[in-house]
């Protein structure tokens, strides 16, 4: 009888480590060789071509797993320690979290041969002070995209109000379904630069996206540009590489930079803390930074690169390179997204919004 339920005990934990590894490890990390890295990262900022020819040139195997959000990305490296990854690329917000629950490396800069090359304005920032654990990899904006021929014939003032003001919308608007980001802009809206509201503020935020809702057609998460090109939205809130990619084959979508200031978002580079792997991901990381690479990037996905050598590369509208090559109080108006209450707080605000 003993021996019974001892077998049956050990099969059973068995079958709850295998489900477990497979909710949250990465998915390759069983068959990995010594020659391979494991990357969790966004679906759509590691251009395959170039994971490839790093492959070929190094023999290096790339194994990759992918997040839909800084979320679901957090979640999966406290619940494992963050052991199965060799490199992740979370944006900001996300690296001064994964650094206080100690989950990240701090870098070997002596192993890096393209600092020289990264956009000072983009370096020791709040999220990271010195750059201890994280580099900039690629950057980008919320901005408003809007239909231009809609526009041509109604006057308007670059701001916010397009998106947030219900007295002043009469069209539909595509928001974006990120709690976090959309309280946070909203905040900025209402109440300017702030780290936190009270709950009187918090109130004030859900009213008014709750006000706001009878001129939203989709909250998206991704391809909020979409509503533009079919013109099912006359303004969008997105962010610039999904607009920059739809104004290359839609001639009528534009974007408005809000007078207010935006908010910028910056991909990074680090490194989990359990990595047994580092002289493989120094490799992968430094030709990620190259010049080639960098460019394949931008020509791919949009996104903006924190390195400065390739700028002269990119083949841009003025309008677009002067974004690139931001200076003065144009960048001082760019803020970090800020998670300004309890996650709880937010989850709820966030239920009401859409129940209501």
């Amino acid at each position: 009888m003993i021996r019974k339920i001892v077998t049956r005990s050990a099969v059973i934990l068995f079958w709850c480590a295998l489900i477990f590894g497979i909710l949250y490890w990465p998915e390759t990390t069983i068959f990995s060789s010594g020659r391979s890295i494991n990357v969790f990262a966004w679906g759509d900022i590691l251009e395959p071509s170039v994971i490839a020819d790093f492959e070929k040139e190094t023999g290096i195997k790339v194994n990759m797993s992918y997040y839909a959000s800084n979320e679901e990305m957090i979640v999966k490296l406290k619940a494992t320690g963050g052991l199965g990854y060799d490199m992740i690329i979370p944006s900001d917000y996300s690296v001064e979290i994964l650094a206080k629950e100690d989950l990240l490396k701090p870098l070997d800069k002596s192993k890096l041969d393209f600092l020289q090359n990264l956009n000072p304005k983009l370096m020791n920032l709040a999220y990271d002070p010195g750059n201890r654990y994280s580099l900039p990899f690629e950057w980008e904006l919320y901005l408003i995209g809007i239909d231009k021929s809609y526009f041509s014939t109604r006057p308007y003032t670059p701001s916010w109000d397009m998106v947030f003001d219900v007295n002043k919308i009469d069209y539909f608007i595509t928001m974006i379904n990120d709690p976090i980001q959309t309280l946070d802009l909203v905040a900025y809206y209402l109440f300017g630069s702030v780290s936190s509201v009270t709950d009187a503020q918090l109130k004030q935020i859900t009213d008014l996206l709750i006000a706001q809702k009878k001129h939203v057609n989709a909250y998206a998460d991704f391809r909020a540009d979409y509503f533009l090109a079919t013109k099912n939205s006359a303004a969008v809130i997105a962010s610039s590489s999904y607009l920059w990619r739809s104004m290359k084959k839609f001639p009528f979508i534009g974007y408005v930079m809000p007078k207010e200031g935006s908010c910028i978002t910056i991909e990074n580079i680090c490194i989990p803390k359990p990595s047994k792997r580092e002289e493989l991901t120094y490799k992968l990381i430094n030709y990620l930074y190259t010049r080639t690479s960098m460019k394949t990037h931008y020509d791919a996905f949009s996104i903006f690169p924190a390195t400065t050598d390739v700028l002269d590369d990119l083949t841009e509208d003025p309008e677009t390179k002067q974004l690139l090559s931001m200076e003065g109080e144009t960048f001082k108006n760019l803020r970090f997204i800020t998670v300004v209450t309890s996650q709880d707080k937010i989850r709820d605000a966030w239920v009401k919004i859409k129940t209501e």
